[in-house]
């Protein structure tokens, strides 16, 4: 599902060295809409799909040879024909995708099921068994095709709708997508092969070839945009997001509303304080005796009828300023921000089980049943519910350390103020409360690390929570001035961090200038091995013998020579010739291509300078590689072996990305955690050079800074020396795709007889109401 452009956040603010030269800033996400610059872009896009498609096509179309070999209702003559006919279609298939982008990019958007749609009464026969058996597979292929892109698709999608300044939607039309593929193999291929007995088994040939290395491609064009400002985090947003949720913020809440009626047995238990019944859904509750909030309901303090205050009484709210019948209850929590009664009762006497100065207790159920009986709209109630669940997901958050979790302890009621009072909270990612919590949690990651910085953000932050507790009522002003407060706090930290690392930009910036040739070939080779799972041997080979060796090629003849694209071929042929091959037509071009493949890869190392003991144990391992792609089946979306399509159509799920695929497309703003002697640092990805050739993180800690090259990180990575903490993805975005999974979850299970048990997906989904017993 497409994600709302509000939803994305703007682009990550630079840490920028703001008297040395930087990698370009992302641009805010208007900016390209409706411009020439978009067009350019969307232009430069085009010549990368084109020419990845086109040199797939042809290297499909090219090993072909065998594919009527075993069909005896096309002739020999007819098999004369479409080898002849071969070159023709491949320029045809060129032709046609341009055509189709530059219909797209005039405005014309895509129709129907394909641009050729038969119209003669013919297209109406009834197809033999041959002819549902030839279509059930180019089926099952297209299906296959469509199910591989769609990892690297959606944020594709997403940015292609920026560019032609169109609100996302389950109707992008993106002219890279895999319609326009099939639309343009479809119609080159029924038009040079009018039988229908060719060219069904030629288009499941060709998308077949196409799904291993389609995702490649959209990883290439998703770096391609992210590098130039369009919506580099949104990959990072579409990993965090739930499927379930809507397009458009603003269905959010009658989302909830829906879900939560759904399942609407089950949330007793939580309504109406059931601890076995929460315990059976897989949720717990304070093991409170009482609800002090029952108590307190009917003790508030008498209000004069005539709105003035008295003496020792707090603001009245304006029943005009509230929503139809909510007016008592907005007033009730108003009394209940400044005066908790659950944080008296604690006080007092907390219950076994609970240690107040340690432990944030989720207070929303609580209250709920105190004030159910003073609610009549439904909706309302399920705005509570929410509220709910957005607190039990910050309680549960590892990011948040313990201690300022317990700062958000103290925002419960006003949030829950807000949320009743205005529904926009929930539509409106500019929500001065929502910007809020958002900009707390990311103020609160790593502060463990450092102590003077946890006591300045803890001490920030209870402040600006006492403020909020003393002087909201119902106008959101004092978040904003919260924010700005917040916000001068981080961005003078920010500040620092930029002094910090000046050393380290300098040392970057100056080896990427010193070394510009080297820089571009590691581009080049990051995009080559992108989205397959290379072999250790092959990838180290690529990343230091045959880059060193692009490189001297660059700086001695230049980019633009012969010799550099002829190398850079070799790469592309290395990577082909480890790929498995099933056909007959793969492997006789394989047998052909090993012998100068060998002889370029020697003349290359010894170019190089490359020692004869290291290369020979390269071929050897590039042998066996090439034994198992001859001997190995139908190479699956990762390059593994796989099934035919319509084995793999039948339940395929895209592959995740590989560790050095997901190190060389982070983002600004990720947080790792890293193993220094045993001992656990975060530290935030704060730069990124021009050519992404050096990775700069900092800790909370000034002094705590860390250079890493991709490789380098990407190795740290996967020896377990440093673990993913958290993309830049807001607190509230996080915790809205969790709850949503939840709620799904939980009716799936009552809906399968099975609400009394723990189900599988417990520990991947934290549990709505499980944080109130919550510890470090």
């Amino acid at each position: 599902m497409i994600a709302p452009l509000e939803l994305v956040q703007e682009s990550a603010e630079s840490f920028g060295i703001a008297t040395k030269p930087q990698a370009p800033a992302a641009a805010p996400i208007g900016s390209f809409a409706g411009t020439g610059a978009a067009r350019a872009i969307l232009c430069d896009c085009f010549e990368i799909y084109r020419t990845a498609s086109i040199g797939l096509a042809k290297l499909s179309i090219e090993t072909s040879n065998d594919l009527f070999e075993m069909d005896p209702l096309v002739t020999m003559e007819e098999v004369y024909e479409f080898k002849s006919k071969r070159k023709e279609w491949a320029k045809r298939f060129d032709t046609t995708l341009r055509e189709l982008f530059e219909k797209r990019l005039a405005g014309h958007r895509r129709k129907g099921r394909r641009p050729d749609a038969e119209q003669s009464l013919s297209s109406l026969r009834v197809m033999s068994d041959n002819d549902t058996d030839k279509q059930s597979a180019l089926a099952n292929a297209t299906k296959w095709l469509m199910a591989v892109a769609k990892q690297e698709l959606d944020a594709l999608d997403y940015r292609v709708s920026v560019l032609f300044d169109e609100p996302p939607s389950r109707g992008i039309d993106n002219p890279f997508s895999p319609s326009y593929l099939l639309d343009a193999i479809g119609a080159t291929s029924r038009l040079l092969y009018p039988e229908a007995r060719i060219w069904r088994p030629l288009m499941e040939r060709v998308v077949s070839d196409f799904a291993p290395a389609l995702n490649k491609t959209y990883i290439q064009l998703n770096r391609f945009l992210a590098e130039r400002g369009v919506l580099p985090e949104i990959a990072a947003m579409l990993r965090a997001r739930s499927d379930l949720r809507p397009a458009n913020d603003g269905h959010l809440l009658p989302l909830f509303n829906r879900l939560i009626n759904e399942v609407h047995p089950w949330l007793q238990a939580w309504r109406t304080l059931d601890r076995s019944a929460a315990t059976a859904a897989n949720y717990h509750l304070a093991p409170l005796a009482v609800n002090p909030y029952v108590a307190a309901a009917s003790n508030l303090p008498h209000r004069l009828q005539n709105g003035t205050l008295g003496a020792g009484d707090f603001p009245l709210l304006d029943p005009m300023m509230a929503p139809r019948g909510l007016s008592e209850v907005l007033e009730t929590l108003d009394y209940w921000q400044r005066m908790d009664p659950l944080a008296e009762h604690l006080r007092s006497g907390a219950p076994i089980g609970i240690d107040f100065g340690v432990t944030p207790v989720n207070r929303i159920p609580w209250i709920h049943a105190a004030i159910a009986s003073r609610i009549s709209d439904e909706s309302a109630r399920s705005t509570i519910d929410v509220v709910g669940f957005l607190f039990d997901y910050i309680f549960r958050d590892a990011s948040i350390p313990p201690r300022i979790r317990l700062v958000f302890d103290g925002l419960q009621v006003p949030i829950l103020k807000v949320a009743l009072a205005d529904p926009t909270f929930f539509a409106d990612k500019n929500h001065p409360a929502r910007r809020l919590i958002d900009d707390l949690a990311d103020a609160a990651i790593g502060a463990d690390d450092d102590e003077p910085y946890r006591n300045a953000v803890e001490r920030l932050a209870t402040s600006i929570v006492d403020d909020i507790r003393v002087e909201f009522v119902m106008d959101t002003d004092v978040f904003e001035r919260a924010g700005r407060a917040l916000k001068k706090f981080t961005d003078d930290r920010r500040e620092q961090t930029s002094r910090a690392i000046q050393p380290q930009v300098d040392a970057g910036l100056a080896a990427e200038s010193r070394d510009a040739d080297r820089s571009q070939v590691r581009v080049l080779m990051r995009d080559k091995l992108a989205g397959v799972e290379v072999p250790f041997d092959v990838r180290a080979f690529a990343g230091t013998v045959w880059a060193e060796y692009l490189t001297r090629i660059r700086q001695t003849e230049g980019s633009g020579s012969d010799s550099y694209a002829a190398a850079v071929q070799i790469v592309d042929d290395m990577l082909w010739s480890i790929a498995a091959k099933e056909r007959a037509g793969q492997k006789a071009r394989l047998s052909k291509m090993i012998p100068s493949l060998v002889r370029s890869l020697r003349a290359g190392a010894a170019a190089a300078q490359v020692s004869n003991e290291k290369m020979k144990r390269f071929l050897d391992a590039l042998y066996e590689l090439h034994i198992g792609a001859i001997t190995s089946r139908r190479a699956g979306a990762d390059g593994s072996a796989a099934a035919s399509p319509a084995v793999l159509a039948a339940d395929v799920k895209p592959t995740e990305k590989n560790v050095h695929d997901f190190i060389a497309d982070i983002v600004l703003g990720t947080w790792l955690a890293f193993d220094k002697d045993g001992t656990r640092v975060d530290a935030q990805l704060t730069w990124i050079s021009p050519s992404r050739a050096t990775y700069i993180f900092t800790g909370r800690a000034q002094s705590d800074v860390r250079v890493f090259t991709p490789e380098e990180l990407a190795w740290e990575v996967s020896a377990g020396k440093a673990t993913l903490i958290l993309e830049p993805v807001p607190l509230f975005d996080r915790a809205v795709s969790v709850t949503l999974e939840y709620l799904v979850e939980q009716k799936t299970r009552r809906d399968a007889g099975a609400v009394g048990a723990h189900g599988a997906g417990a520990d991947r989904l934290p549990p709505t109401c499980s944080s109130n017993l919550a510890t470090a």
